[in-house]
């Protein structure tokens, strides 16, 4: 019992070794990194005749030392006896650690970089020294966000986004249905509804800015059946005539908008249906065959035992569509990038118009635009934790 007692102690001792080992080659590589490494040592080591050739051989020695010191705390901080004492409670956070550091690095703290840009005005610009150039203005920069027009159009639009573009769950929803049959090729039909999710956003945008081209658009084709006959001019060639001109949807102010968002529905709507044929594997079939008994079909079938069934497909969907809507950005900047006349910009897109684009440079307003987004988009995430910390609540 007693060399038991000693070997099970043992097991749980801090390894001096390992930590030692570990400690010295951490230290090594942060020094490394921080204090050793630059482009013009890598220029130097390796001949380089411009400083930028040596950008990407700096990148991967970065790299190098930089997983070499994730190593080394890795067995560093398994060495430990409180991590052997407690090997099961600290795993999963040991895991979650890199992740949790580049969420940290990447998304929180430019958060509160932004915010705190918002209450400045700055051209995004250093001086010569590398000194920073902006202007502290407290909350001006929101005072001009309140009396500028853009920024009511951008919202009004993006409140325009959010109601139209949740036809995709109901669409997605009845697309699922459709699907969800055993019939010879429904695999083939599957794959060519859910097309569209998988090509790019910008790929989407092109095609349809093509489509609605009014000279030689998809739609423009369509117009020539109806509107449209080929007459013989005056130097003998054929030429279309129209008795109605075909509609430049995207050149039209108070339809450009309504087009950019058909256009993001085409993969939302996918996207909605793959959740929706997800949800329908998993209906109890018991509870399909009770319903069949008590008479259900149809709508009441659906309504009051498919439906209630779907309840977390619905959710996710309804969540998904809703953050994309408010960060609408893509289609827009492909298809019309903002215009015409500024009718069809979102909050996204002006923030970056009036930060980068179009040579504004107005880093301080661009950065109250996002922070105004922020906030909204902030209010509906916590109502979704908050229904998801419920849902778990009830399930236990």
């Amino acid at each position: 019992m007693t060399t038991t007692a000693v070997n099970s102690s043992n097991r749980f001792d801090t390894s001096t070794t390992q930590i030692g080992i570990s400690a010295v080659v951490l230290a090594v590589c942060l020094f490394v990194l921080f204090f050793v490494i630059s482009t013009s040592m890598i220029q130097e080591m390796f001949g380089f005749a411009r400083q930028i050739e040596a950008r990407v051989p700096t990148f991967f020695a970065r790299m190098i030392f930089f997983v070499a010191a994730l190593a080394a705390a890795f067995f560093l901080i398994t060495g430990t006896s409180y991590y052997k004492r407690n090997k099961v409670a600290m795993a999963p956070w040991l895991f979650l650690a890199l992740g949790l550091g580049f969420f940290l690095l990447y998304v929180i703290v430019p958060i509160f970089q932004s915010i705190s840009y918002s209450f400045t005005r700055w051209d995004g610009l250093y001086d010569i020294n590398g000194v920073w150039t902006g202007e502290w203005v407290g909350l001006h920069n929101y005072k001009v966000l309140l009396d500028d027009p853009n920024f009511y159009t951008s919202l009004k639009n993006n409140l325009l986004w959010l109601i139209l573009f949740m036809l995709a769950v109901p669409i997605g929803l009845f697309l699922a249905l459709f699907l969800n049959q055993t019939v010879t090729g429904i695999r083939v039909y599957k794959s060519l509804f859910f097309f569209p999710f998988v090509i790019s956003q910008v790929v989407v945008g092109l095609i349809f800015t093509w489509a609605y081209n009014p000279e030689f658009g998809l739609l423009s084709e369509v117009w020539s059946w109806f509107f449209c006959e080929m007459k013989e001019n005056i130097v003998g060639n054929m030429t279309r005539v129209c008795s109605v001109d075909p509609p430049s949807i995207l050149g039209d102010e108070n339809m450009a908008t309504y087009g950019i968002i058909a256009a993001g529905l085409w993969p939302q709507i996918a996207y909605c249906m793959i959740l929706y044929l997800t949800g329908l594997n998993n209906v109890s079939s018991d509870q399909i065959e009770a319903g069949q008994l008590d008479g259900a079909k149809g709508w009441k079938m659906l309504w009051h035992v498919v439906l209630p069934q779907l309840k977390p497909a619905t959710f996710i969907a309804v969540v998904v569509t809703v953050i994309g809507a408010l960060r609408s950005f893509d289609m827009i900047a492909t298809m019309t990038q903002g215009g015409p006349f500024g009718s069809t910009n979102v909050l996204a897109y002006y923030m970056y118009d009036q930060a980068v684009g179009e040579g504004v440079g107005r880093y301080g307003y661009g950065s109250a635009i996002a922070t105004v987004l922020f906030l909204i988009m902030l209010v509906y995430i916590s109502y979704f934790l908050w229904r998801m910390y419920m849902d778990e609540k009830e399930a236990r």
